[in-house]
């Protein structure tokens, strides 16, 4: 897919265009005097337009190197965007149906060995409802443990950890309650999408999201892997020791890494959601029809919504998610109406719901 001139000179415009809003700017200097931060990397979309892009503090507190606007941040769950649109370049490509048993497109059978009778589709490993369990016993080696990129290739991993014969396998891993196909969050059924990407495409679940996603969008900070990226450009992460202060412990990876591993820019990021909220003009890597199927205009009482979440802040409706991992905390919400989206970062774990609220205020609740 070709990055056409078109498309070339929107996102620059975007980019050229943004600028720093003193409010904005104001309440991130507060958040970083009041509580102890590393960076915060925020964009605010308004309009369909980047209007604020700023980057504040260290990348890297050791030797005291500022984070900049193109510094690649790893991004925890909110990586899952990324995870629901290569699925959706599927579905768009019919090469996928949203209801049809995941089996179809795996190299391994996976079954709820409580419900062997009963199919997992593509719409439940999206939303949540798929009875795969994260069993966080044994994540936990992967997850507190940061040291970088995973060891073990995605098919074996989950082949090990779903499929009846796989040296990881409990049938614990799947939910046994009667209404087990309610909503219950699963970073395994998420690597799971992953997985099925790479089996449809034959090719690497990186190398389809760089093909299809990221150099189309010129997201040229963004990839699965640190190895993909200049190690001196990317963030360190950071926990608080009360005796210690901040320290960094390594870079996070973990072998179900479709769910929550990508690293990206504020700058790429924003740059992909601006033109996700444009799709109808921005000629994006899906149409506005597939847009609208996955982020429709939102209602509380609706049910599924594609690996989004609902927040209302302010009597205004967004579609959300948030990420948080060892040294890691993000959070970004869209409106999908008004074209309007907010985009926070930090390297560090530290609630952000507070500023969030703060900058919607700002901008659109006055």
């Amino acid at each position: 897919m070709k990055l056409t001139l078109s498309i070339l000179v929107l996102f620059v415009s975007i980019i050229c265009l943004a600028q720093t809003i003193p409010e904005i700017e104001l309440l991130i200097e507060k958040e970083l005097e009041s509580n102890s931060i590393p960076a915060l990397a925020v964009a605010v979309i308004d309009s369909g337009k980047v209007v604020h892009i700023s980057v504040d503090g260290f990348r890297d507190l050791e030797n005291e190197i500022k984070a900049e606007i193109n510094t690649s941040f790893h991004i925890a769950s909110v990586s899952k965007i990324v995870t629901n649109l290569a699925i959706f370049i599927l579905v768009e490509s019919m090469q996928i149906d949203l209801e049809s048993d995941i089996n179809k497109y795996l190299p391994f059978e996976v079954i709820n060995p409580h419900y062997p009778n009963d199919k997992i589709t593509i719409r439940e490993l999206l939303n949540h409802r798929s009875g795969i369990k994260d069993d966080y016993e044994f994540y936990e080696q992967f997850w507190n443990e940061p040291k970088g990129d995973p060891k073990i290739e995605l098919n074996i991993f989950l082949y090990d950890y779903l499929n009846v014969n796989g040296k990881y396998y409990k049938k614990e891993h799947f939910e046994s309650e009667p209404n087990y196909k309610s909503f219950s969050y699963s970073n395994s059924g998420v690597a799971l999408l992953g997985l099925i990407v790479e089996n449809i495409s034959n090719v690497s679940y990186e190398e389809f999201c760089q093909q299809n996603i990221f150099k189309p969008l010129d997201m040229n900070k963004t990839s699965w892997f640190l190895k993909n990226l200049n190690i001196n450009q990317v963030a360190k992460t950071y926990t608080y020791n009360d005796s210690l202060g901040f320290e960094f412990h390594g870079y996070n990876g973990y072998p179900d890494y479709p769910a929550g591993q990508l690293r990206t820019s504020i700058s790429d990021y924003s740059k992909m959601l601006t033109s996700y909220l444009n799709s109808e003009n921005s000629k994006f890597i899906l149409n506005k029809k597939t847009t609208d199927k996955i982020t429709p205009i939102p209602q509380i009482s609706q049910n599924g919504f594609y690996t989004w979440f609902l927040e209302s802040i302010n009597n205004n409706i967004y579609y959300s998610h948030s990420g948080g991992d060892v040294g890691v905390s993000t959070t970004i919400v869209i409106d999908v109406t008004n074209k309007n989206g907010i985009v926070i970062f930090a390297n560090s774990e530290h609630e952000l719901e507070p500023l969030l609220r703060a900058i919607e205020t700002e901008m659109w609740s006055h």
